[in-house]
């Protein structure tokens, strides 16, 4: 099923959000994207428009793997602007294992500009970040770069392996060019093999934020960073604990009104066969507006979002999205959505009194494909809380007070959908449902 107001490719696979940014007034969502089928392989960088960040228009394949030069996939990266506001995109670039270019081993760091206003095609450039900017240390799966401007210069985050061990490792830059291997920036306690991917740093409310997908729950980790160029961290957390059940490998950017948003990659969990089927999978989860309150990170829906929402009091179908100004002393809160007429179809969230927020998924579908384990997560709780839910086909997003879980549900039964409110923590509801 279509989404209505989360962005979707109207055909083949799609995963993690590249180059996001917004040039004279146009949002510019890049992705990874196989122009060849609904499941992963091929990858370009997919393109799409938009004035609201809600609403988009897909556009032509922006970047093609450069087969001339032995690249066979343009993997993730982003987009920083210079002091005069031009864009400059960043990306690895994977040949063949075989020829030592493969993502595990022999990755480089590719540069990339528009090729003109409309940013419809990516112009390469010459020079590349290669492994040998780290002289004897070893980085397997090294990839993923983020680059912000910093203090007279450029940082560049990129994500791998180091001793068996998830790495964000650091380098600067006076122009964006020439760019000097720094420090291990982060890293995780277990030699698991396990890398770190898609690795972000941004400035936010006067503090660091180091956000990075560990193939598992996104995470992000509060701090400053100091004249060293080290990171000192005070507080971690889970950002989102869908993973890769329904929120992976977000980007932060920020807006020419100087906002910083985030949007993050919404995979399929009904397998490959559905997929198939379909003929496209994955999608990008809504934009959220981050701040910091109390030390973590906050996330709110942009109000771009209601805009593109026409208000409602009556029946919902499976396109929604809803504010409930929930009392403490009135929870627990059971919420019925994407709910067939028999009952043997529906999905179930809950909020506990002691702020446990899960998505129950287990009667979601009759079909056995889609992941139906349960996602939670625990929240912080005031005396008055405010809980969103958005509800896009397939897609679900929640939130109390700015701390989100987000989860994907297949309902098979042509009524699937709806919203049914259990417990009398419901002080006011604030609906709207997709436009026709």
């Amino acid at each position: 099923m279509r989404p209505c107001f989360h962005f979707a490719p109207s055909a083949n696979w799609m995963n993690d959000p590249n180059g996001l940014c917004q040039v004279d007034g146009v949002y510019h969502l890049y992705y990874q994207y196989n122009p060849h089928g609904p499941i992963w392989g091929d990858i370009h960088w997919g393109h799409a428009v938009s004035r609201d960040l809600v609403r988009w228009e897909e556009r032509p394949v922006a970047l093609h793997p450069a087969a001339e030069r032995g690249e066979i996939h343009c993997f993730s990266g982003a987009c920083c602007k210079d002091a005069a506001g031009r864009p400059h995109f960043f990306y690895t670039s994977v040949g063949r294992q075989e020829d030592g270019r493969g993502c595990v081993d022999g990755a480089e760091q590719w540069f990339a500009e528009a090729k003109d206003a409309s940013m419809d095609q990516l112009i390469r450039r010459e020079g590349a970040l290669t492994e040998r900017s780290h002289g004897d240390m070893k980085v397997r799966e090294w990839r993923d770069p983020y680059v912000l401007p910093w203090r007279g210069q450029y940082l560049m985050v990129l994500g791998g392996c180091v001793e068996g061990r998830g790495s964000v490792l650091l380098y600067t830059s006076p122009d964006m060019r020439s760019w000097t291997y720094h420090s291990i920036l982060w890293q995780g306690e277990q030699a698991d093999d396990i890398p770190y991917e898609c690795p972000n740093l941004f400035p936010l409310d006067g503090k660091m934020v180091l956000m990075y997908s560990p193939c598992a729950p996104v995470e992000a980790v509060v701090g400053v960073l100091d004249e060293r160029l080290r990171f000192q961290a005070e507080g971690r957390e889970v950002l989102d604990p869908g993973g890769r059940n329904g929120f992976y490998a977000p980007q932060v950017f920020r807006d020419e009104a100087g906002r910083t948003i985030l949007m993050g990659w919404m995979p399929e969990t009904d397998g490959e066969e559905a997929a198939r089927r379909r003929g496209q999978s994955g999608q990008m989860s809504l934009p959220r507006l981050l701040s910091l309150r109390e030390g973590r990170v906050h996330a709110e829906p942009l109000p771009e979002v209601w805009a593109a929402l026409k208000p409602t009091t009556g029946p919902v179908g499976r396109h929604f999205a809803v504010k409930l100004d929930v009392r403490r002393d009135a929870l627990p809160l059971s919420l019925t959505i994407l709910a067939s007429g028999d009952g043997r179809e529906k999905t179930v969230l809950t909020l506990t009194e002691a702020g446990r927020l899960t998505l129950g998924l287990g009667q979601s579908s009759l079909s056995g494909a889609p992941d139906k384990s349960p996602i939670a997560r625990d929240v912080s709780l005031a005396r008055e809380n405010e809980l969103f839910l958005a509800v896009d086909g397939t897609s679900v997003e929640c939130a109390v007070n700015g701390q989100w879980l987000s989860g994907r549900a297949y309902p098979t039964q042509a009524d699937a959908g709806g919203l049914a409110v259990e417990g009398a923590g419901l002080l006011q509801a604030r609906m709207g449902v997709a436009r026709e």
